[in-house]
């Protein structure tokens, strides 16, 4: 999840006003530091022994200053520096009583699979004060629309993704019961930021030359350019079933989803189709009411979202039917830019997408992409050296 937030509560240190220093969830990380340490994870310089906020030195203003930046409040989850490699991490702090860790773990070993979109536990550790909970490793990721989907192509391959991960967890009676925004996540890689990004806050980055500065907004490239690969995460309220005869009906209401209409009512309620209701939801809310030209999705989202759960489609009926809608779209259609529908919210301009369509153009890339497999098979004519050289030159144009 991502790490940052604007709310704090009073901590003892040093030199540093009450409404200003660690949390309290903070000074448990902060606690952890040495054992971090040794055991090859770097936190950042905000939780080093003895840390003093730079900017009553620094000659920066606060807001300017990357170690006023917090992680989330309830704080679960803190970033590092996994010192072996290099590799940028979350940990998060998992309760050994319940049944998200050996769900985790069991869901992590089918990795290989190309349909598990779950993210996957790097290590676990247990904590050296108590027995009550671990520590797991996984990548270090950010909410999957935290940069604008700029082409139908893209947009259609981020939703193939979570349908064909939720087909992956359903198959293996698995309800994830938690399926909103907080939960589904992207892995922006090497390239998606060109000059990185701040893992508790994404809208900024650092620089080696001024490591102490936030710089901002973050620039970044396109999906089309850089793919990202996207997870869903928390398996907190999930549910397993060893097989098929033992699924059963649950009650009371779970995870984000409060207005889904099987909480309306005090009845027991399928699991699996509060998951369908719960990710076409999601859908609805962070993409077809945020973009324009994206009807072709429309239908589809309604019936997931359907008040009745028995007229809901299955994970693999709705996965079908995206197939079919990406299948019969002219590669044209999947190429051209989406626009938001608020002009307030528009984060990419027509210029910058414009620049972002010549580099995919002359990396040769095609309109989903990555692509998938068995689905399309758009032939990318390779470019002539006049057209390759003229696009070049437009390119750099500023």
């Amino acid at each position: 999840m991502p790490l940052f937030s604007k709310q704090q509560t009073s901590s003892q240190t040093v030199n540093v006003p009450p409404d200003l220093q660690l949390a309290r969830t903070e000074q448990r990380w902060a606690s952890y530091q040495p054992w971090l340490e040794r055991i090859g994870y770097r936190l950042r310089r905000r939780y080093q022994p003895g840390w003093t906020p730079s900017w009553l030195t620094s000659g920066l203003s606060m807001i300017e200053s990357e170690d006023a930046l917090q992680i989330h409040i309830y704080g679960q989850v803190m970033d590092a520096v996994r010192t072996s490699d290099g590799r940028r991490v979350a940990m998060k702090f998992v309760n050994t009583s319940r049944r998200e860790l050996p769900l985790w773990r069991l869901i992590t070993a089918l990795q290989s699979n190309p349909q598990n979109h779950c993210v996957p536990i790097l290590d676990i550790h247990p904590l050296p004060d108590t027995d009550e909970t671990v520590m797991v490793v996984m990548p270090l990721l950010i909410y999957y629309d935290r940069t604008d989907f700029e082409t139908l192509g893209e947009l259609l391959l981020c939703m193939h993704t979570f349908l064909e991960g939720l087909v992956f967890l359903h198959d293996r009676n698995v309800a994830h019961l938690d399926i909103s925004k907080a939960n589904a996540m992207m892995d922006p890689g090497p390239n998606l930021f060109p000059k990185g990004y701040h893992p508790a806050g994404p809208s900024f980055y650092t620089s080696s030359r001024h490591p102490l500065k936030l710089f901002g907004p973050t620039p970044h490239t396109s999906r089309t350019i850089s793919p990202v690969t996207y997870y869903y995460i928390d398996f907190g309220e999930s549910v397993w079933y060893p097989i098929d005869d033992m699924r059963e009906y649950i009650t009371g209401p779970v995870g984000h989803s409060v207005d889904a209409p099987e909480f309306k009512t005090k009845k027991p309620f399928d699991p699996f189709k509060l998951d369908i209701w719960a990710l076409g939801d999601m859908f609805l809310t962070d993409l077809v009411k945020v973009y324009h030209d994206i009807d072709v999705v429309v239908p589809l989202v309604t019936i997931m979202r359907d008040d009745d759960p028995s007229k809901r489609p299955t994970a693999a009926q709705a996965l079908r039917t995206l197939r079919s809608i990406i299948r019969a779209q002219r590669a044209d259609v999947l190429s051209a830019f989406i626009r938001p529908q608020s002009p307030l919210g528009q984060r990419v301009s027509w210029s910058r997408f414009r620049k972002h369509r010549i580099e995919a153009k002359l990396l040769g890339r095609p309109p989903i992409y990555p692509e998938i497999p068995g689905l399309r098979d758009d032939k990318i004519e390779p470019l002539g050296p006049f057209t390759r050289l003229y696009l070049q030159f437009i390119h750099w144009l500023p």
